[in-house]
């Protein structure tokens, strides 16, 4: 009986922390492609414009405020797709920016976390862990463990947001 119990009780445990290391591995993830959704976002923004001034001789933002007057030199299936990858892309960015927010006033270093997180990810200049850990005046490993405190609360809160945003979507 109690051994049963024991296996069930461990059983439990191990799937919690299969999917607290799943979602720690996808937490992190999204941080490290953060930047580069970024730049490709500003990028595509900037090809876009110039495809514009070429065949319209108009900016980006004079052409979308001119949508209703449809224009046949625009591909316009093609500039709605790709606007609209650059809206989902944007999208993941906003949640991304809001969980940040919400970690920064996390009780218990919570604003630490956030500075962790922004250093290493976020930042246009992105430090490394020997820079932080010097900063802080502690250990590369002491540094190494508060990175991935950092990540983990910063995942609750991120898939947290995305969880309820699908929830509000289904209602």
């Amino acid at each position: 009986m109690i051994n049963s119990m024991l296996r069930e009780v461990t059983a439990g445990y191990d799937l919690c922390s299969q999917a607290d290391e799943h979602v720690y591995h996808n937490t992190k993830a999204l941080l490290e492609l953060y930047s580069k959704v970024l730049w490709r976002i500003n990028s595509s923004l900037k090809e876009m414009d110039q495809e514009c001034r070429e065949s319209t001789n108009r900016k980006l933002t004079e052409l979308i405020n001119s949508m209703v007057d449809i224009d046949t030199r625009i591909n316009q299936k093609r500039l709605n797709s790709r606007l609209q990858s650059i809206e989902e892309s944007k999208s993941i960015l906003d949640f991304i920016d809001l969980s940040m927010n919400q970690l920064k006033v996390y009780p218990d270093e919570g604003e630490k976390y956030f500075e962790i997180l922004d250093q290493i990810y976020i930042a246009r200049t992105i430090r490394s862990i020997e820079r932080l850990a010097e900063n802080y005046n502690i250990s590369r490993s002491t540094m190494y463990r508060e990175k991935n405190k950092a990540i983990k609360i910063f995942g609750v809160i991120l898939w947290g947001f995305l969880f309820d945003e699908a929830n509000k979507q289904e209602s």
